[in-house]
């Protein structure tokens, strides 16, 4: 056991985990929301969510069929894709889902073909696609083209409401009465213009438009990190600067007016606040009503003590989205001090990492609108190759309530590995069948590799369990 997470043997590129498929071995009711990694396997897989569509664009041949392998958190569900007339050294990198509905079955997915990874910088190189669980159609959109010149990072995507009640009376597993979708996204150059603009995709004309923007004079900085919907009426889409604010946009407005709200004051202000990944340590989801902040507090143990202790602190609040313009309405919700979560002495093993010396980051909100915050858990941040695990731990008990290992070849760092979605409400399901699948905990559901050193391939599963002390 001493060599317990030492770096395994890898396959380039890496099988897709072997739970989740086919259909939950027979298929059952889909979780209400999943975990699941942004990024694609390239794998012929198929269940009852696949869906194809032929590609039309340069350097894009062939079928895209695209499958996705829903699991109940803490396990991070996936997709896997396919082409017909394609492998995976075609793709300068692997697709990459760019945005979900945030109460819906919509999925905006971005596929690049090239020899090299910088080929994904160049937006002419980009396609994008969107996947319908509700109908299970894929469909791939006209480029936007040098006219539309979007950034990435704020692209969103939502069912068009009705013209009638400015909803869309959607449901999972059942069709929209009025289908059609809006993507949209700040202009590349959006910030420090005189006249912003919006880019906006409507599926019912299948074009890209023009929209200005009314930005007020007392603008404040932002970077847009996350994005996410509220919908209504007049298509509200957030951008979120997870270090600073969050700005609402109405995109089917005739002249659109951004509005901001401040996050709530840093559980610490920092010499370093504004640099790096803010995915690390900070996240935001909208649940019915109610938008939810998650901020993490790192105190790194920088003596010489041998592990190094990573104690951390957690918290979260709340606000009601109406309320879009007012800071004081944020509502701590739970503190947590992860030195405070409940351990069983008795079942310690020195041989085996513990939570104190674990790296963890990207905090996750649950969409169950409970207390639950996922983390990512890693043996070492800076190695891709590290055993590591998905943390759900109770804010209100103080305690882990599940782990599930995390297969964490294709990540660097703690600020990304999964997405929280409601995709999964929406998926179809195999005929005939009802079972809900059993939520993992622990001891851990393991996620093999085609290719694992021999220590892990002699481990049983029991010999897996982390065990978590502060």
């Amino acid at each position: 056991m001493d060599d317990y997470g030492k770096e395994k043997d890898m396959q380039w590129p890496p099988a897709p985990p072997a739970y989740g498929y086919p259909d939950d071995d027979g298929g059952g009711k889909r979780p209400p929301f999943v975990l699941i990694d942004p990024k694609a396997y390239f794998a012929d897989r198929k269940n009852a969510t696949t869906a194809f569509c032929d590609m039309k664009a340069p350097k894009l041949k062939g079928r895209l069929q695209v499958t996705f392998c829903a699991v109940a958190p803490p396990l991070v569900s996936y997709f896997c894709v396919h082409a017909t007339h394609m492998d995976h050294t075609e793709f300068a990198v692997s697709p990459f889902i760019v945005a979900t509905e945030t109460d819906g079955g919509l999925v905006l997915l971005c596929v690049v073909a090239g020899k090299r990874p910088t080929d994904a910088q160049l937006l002419r190189n980009r396609q994008y696609f969107v996947y319908d669980a509700c109908d299970c159609q894929l469909y791939h959109l006209p480029h936007p083209g040098p006219q539309h010149e979007i950034n990435g990072f704020s692209l969103a995507i939502m069912r068009e409401p009705n013209k009638g009640t400015g909803t869309c009376n959607l449901h999972p597993h059942g069709q929209a009465e009025f289908g059609h979708f809006v993507v949209a996204a700040q202009a590349r150059f959006f910030w420090g213009k005189e006249s912003p603009q919006l880019c906006i995709y409507h599926s019912a004309t299948k074009t890209w438009s023009k929209k200005p923007v009314v930005i007020d004079s007392s603008r404040e900085k932002h970077s847009t990190t996350k994005t996410f919907t509220i919908g209504g009426p007049k298509g509200t889409v957030a951008w979120v600067d997870l270090w600073r604010n969050i700005i609402f946009c109405d995109v089917l407005a005739e002249r659109p007016k951004l509005s901001y709200l401040n996050l709530p004051p840093a559980l610490r202000p920092r010499p370093n606040m504004g640099a790096g990944d803010a995915r690390s340590h900070r996240n935001i989801a909208v649940l019915g009503n109610t938008i939810k902040y998650v901020e993490m507090l790192p105190h790194p143990d920088r003596s010489s003590s041998k592990p190094a202790s990573h104690r951390w602190e957690v918290a979260a609040w709340s606000i009601q989205k109406a309320n879009r313009s007012w800071p004081k309405d944020w509502h701590t919700e739970c503190n947590l001090d992860s030195t405070h979560i409940k351990v069983d002495s008795g079942t310690t093993a020195a041989a085996l990492p513990t939570l104190s010396t674990l790296h963890v980051g990207l905090p996750t909100v649950s969409l169950q609108n409970d207390a639950i915050i996922y983390f990512l858990a890693k043996i070492d941040y800076r190695q891709s190759e590290h055993t590591a695990w998905v943390l759900a731990v109770d804010m209100q008990t103080k305690t882990v309530t599940q782990v599930a290992e995390f297969c964490a070849e294709r990540t660097l760092g703690l600020a990304l590995g999964y997405n929280a979605s409601s995709i999964s409400a929406y998926l179809q399901t195999a005929p005939g069948t009802q079972r809900i699948p059993k939520r993992p905990g622990v001891p851990l559901m393991k996620c093999p590799s085609k290719k694992q050193s021999k220590d892990a391939r002699d481990h049983k599963e029991d010999d897996a369990m982390v065990i978590f002390s502060s």
